[in-house]
């Protein structure tokens, strides 16, 4: 008898800590692992084709979490083609279809997509991605707390710019003047300039910044075919959506006076220029599947911080330096993460 109370005495303890525990440990399970039994739908916003890397990037992060690409997730892709009133038209689709997330690449894209939704009331959470600013660009509250339905991941533009240059003048140490071409009138690119540190980090190291100011595609063609060898001996992109946007008339210009160009980012070395120092779009795509993965299991992406870039990059190309008949700093070769030969 002893025996048999002391079993139904145990079970009568145990079994409602088992029934509580099982209540507790389900949805923290839930939480761990994607849901089954549902397909996530996402729309990819891509200011061009070339930035599709961190669309690649995003797919292999979430399949790194558990999520089969086949069957639980279902993407959409839209290229704006640089023209990001495009957007506009896609809110009747938006409105009508059930999208669980948006997911946007760049900054002028991120920036449109906040007011097209903001006028419609559609209700959807949008990760972003290659935003250089998030703050300064009032896409965010606050990078801690970003409030309202945009978070992502930080490229860092602006905040690379001195070490930037400093690596630049590293690489080419007789550089004097160099050449800045940006539209005045688009904030961040105001913004890069107007911003102390990039001047202070010029005038530490004995650089004078030539500011050519553009703010439509015929002014940049103009300049680029007017601008003489005298005015610079140098060539530095800021985050200008223009000067991307219009990276071949920069490169012909580099091309045509024998100067070093340095692009705003790495991708663009597979066209052009001989170096660049900036985060890699795969891994920013890569890096902001973690963020898509807190939201699709409940969590607000108001609440989610804003994450900088995990890794920057120095690449250059040595193809480029030799095709432009330059010497480049061995201690920049060595200190590069990549050399392209």
């Amino acid at each position: 008898m002893r025996r048999s109370f002391s079993i139904r005495w145990f079970w009568s303890l145990f079994l409602p800590l088992v029934m509580v525990s099982g209540l507790f440990l389900s949805p923290l399970k839930a939480l761990a692992e994607p849901r089954k039994n549902r397909v996530y739908r996402i729309e990819v916003v891509a200011f061009a084709p070339s930035f599709l890397k961190s669309y690649e990037g995003l797919r292999a992060g979430l399949a790194s979490r558990g999520y089969n690409l086949d069957d639980d997730l279902s993407f959409d892709i839209h290229c704006l083609g640089r023209d990001t009133t495009k957007i506009a038209p896609l809110i009747e689709k938006w409105e009508a279809a059930d999208y669980d997330l948006i997911f946007s690449i760049t900054t002028p894209v991120t920036r449109a997509l906040q007011a097209a939704l903001a006028e419609s009331k559609i209700d959807i959470p949008v990760v972003f991605t290659a935003v250089a600013d998030p703050l300064g660009s009032k896409v965010v509250d606050s990078l801690r707390r970003p409030g309202g339905n945009f978070t992502g991941v930080s490229h860092l533009s602006i905040e690379l710019l001195p070490q930037r240059l400093l690596l630049f003048k590293k690489a080419f140490p007789a550089m004097k003047r160099v050449a800045l071409f940006f539209d005045p009138e688009v904030e961040i690119s105001r913004r890069s300039f107007n911003q102390g540190f990039l001047r202070q980090a010029a005038l530490d190291i004995g650089l004078d910044l030539v500011v050519v100011h553009v703010r439509n595609h015929d002014e940049i063609v103009k300049c680029c075919q007017s601008f003489s060898a005298d005015r610079a001996d140098a060539l530095f992109m800021l985050p200008d959506p223009l000067a991307v946007a219009h990276f071949k008339e920069l490169l012909g210009l580099s091309h045509r006076l024998k100067i070093p160009l340095m692009v705003i980012d790495n991708m663009l070395l597979q066209r052009g220029g001989v170096m660049g120092y900036s985060p890699d779009f795969y891994g920013v795509g890569f890096q902001a599947a973690t963020i898509v993965d807190q939201i699709f299991k409940g969590g607000a992406p108001g609440n989610i911080p804003v994450q900088n870039a995990e890794k920057v990059n120095l690449v250059v190309s040595l193809k480029e330096v030799e095709k432009l008949g330059l010497e480049i700093s061995e201690d920049i070769l060595l200190q590069a993460d990549e050399v392209l030969r």
